[in-house]
């Protein structure tokens, strides 16, 4: 079921498989969301729970048994259910009976709020613990957005912004170990605030900056001021990724708590890096903004 939802001509499309963001669109019909070609990638906002990326060999180790866990979890391939829905928001929810028999040893409830005001779309996740025992888990956003976004414009137009100088470089993933190396750190790939954009970046899979200076940043063109701005304090890390390929006309936004294996992690689902924990009845919530930027030289606070 897709659900679309508006305001004052801002619109946005929600797929109840996977509850994934499948359209941003301005007034002007500019589509701001990759538009899921299976020839590149055929995702273009998953939903990351329980895990993030990938596990070691795609196993993790829980009370001594071993599980097995497909890459993001099962969460991108589960039909959520319609909890509230007015013109401008949506709220899809499921819990650990949505989830394949045996997958997931903890009991939860999960809903995301897609929400529209003005130019801004917010993704608004609550996690529930209903159970006696502590609900360990990572939960992490991957919205894809089109990069370029207009005609006459190339990828390498644009560059990631942050909102404040990147002092600390990221983690690099090891291709061949399926791991992010945490025993080494990559100078930060561009001058104070700016990474300019190539796939090149890329060849290596995904950027991970396990250590941010700013929990705001933006994708966009600098001559023009076009793209979208992304806010996500409730989240530990970022990180960024596309296909290094040239019809790979987008760049995830990703925020992340957890992460793909680590280099300085075992199999042990409790030694994941950025872990949350859920003691009984207790309730977090992570919040997600993305702000179609259309004013040339708008500013923002340092975050």
């Amino acid at each position: 079921m897709i659900y679309e939802i508006t305001n004052n001509g801002i619109s946005a499309r929600v797929d109840s498989l996977g509850a994934q963001l499948i359209s941003f669109m301005d007034e002007q019909g500019t589509e701001y969301i990759w538009q899921r070609n299976p020839k590149v990638w055929s995702s273009c906002s998953p939903l990351l729970f329980p895990i993030i990326g990938n596990l070691r060999d795609g196993k993790t180790i829980i009370g001594g048994k071993v599980w097995e866990m497909p890459k993001h979890g099962f969460t991108r391939n589960t039909q959520f259910h319609l909890l509230n829905r007015t013109e401008s928001s949506v709220t899809l929810g499921m819990s650990d009976s949505d989830f394949p028999v045996d997958s997931f040893p903890f009991a939860f409830e999960f809903s995301i709020t897609y929400s529209l005001d003005g130019k801004t779309l917010t993704f608004f996740t609550e996690i529930r613990n209903p159970a006696d025992r502590e609900l360990p888990f990572c939960y992490g956003l991957h919205p894809a957005i089109r990069c370029p976004l207009f005609a006459g414009e190339s990828f390498d137009d644009y560059v990631i912004r942050f909102g404040r100088p990147q002092l600390r470089g990221y983690r690099a993933y090891d291709l061949e170990k399926l791991q992010f190396d945490k025993n080494s750190e990559h100078p930060f790939p561009g001058s104070g605030t700016d990474i300019s954009l190539s796939h090149s970046l890329f060849s290596e899979d995904a950027l991970w900056f396990d250590r941010p200076d700013s929990h705001e940043v933006s994708i966009i063109n600098p001559r023009s001021g076009r793209g979208i701005h992304a806010h996500f304090e409730d989240f530990a890390t970022v990180a960024f990724w596309t296909k290094p390929v040239p019809e790979a006309e987008y760049i995830c936004i990703e925020p992340w708590n957890g992460s793909s294996a680590c280099s300085d992690e075992d199999d042990e689902f409790l030694h994941k890096n950025h872990l949350r924990i859920l003691k009984k009845g207790e309730q977090a919530s992570y919040r997600l903004s993305l702000e179609i930027l259309q004013e040339y030289g708008r500013t923002y606070p340092v975050g």
